[in-house]
């Protein structure tokens, strides 16, 4: 499947060819299909949400710099971590 004139805002396009395997490709129709939408509509949606989607790295930027200030041992550091996360699974299941 080539993928042509992907949309970058409304009235401006970007033209670009992408080649992805056939198994590939009848997964994206399937799901573009089982949403009302064609193919490029489908597959333009995908891309811009993995490209506003910020990275791992990204979203704990704040984090990392925190832990580096702190100065804490590592075991106490992973105390904290390990008591959040369980903080956040107890949430989940609440």
């Amino acid at each position: 499947m080539n993928a042509e004139a992907l949309s970058i805002e409304p009235g401006l396009t970007m033209s670009t060819t992408i080649t992805i395997p056939t198994e590939l490709e009848e997964k994206i129709a399937g799901r573009a299909a089982s949403q009302g939408k064609d193919v490029e509509q489908f597959a333009l949606e995908a891309l811009e949400r993995a490209a506003e989607t910020p990275s791992l790295r990204e979203l704990f930027a704040d984090v990392r710099e925190q832990i580096q200030a702190s100065h804490l041992p590592e075991k106490e550091l992973d105390a904290i971590v390990e008591s959040a996360v369980g903080e956040i699974r107890k949430q989940r299941r609440a």
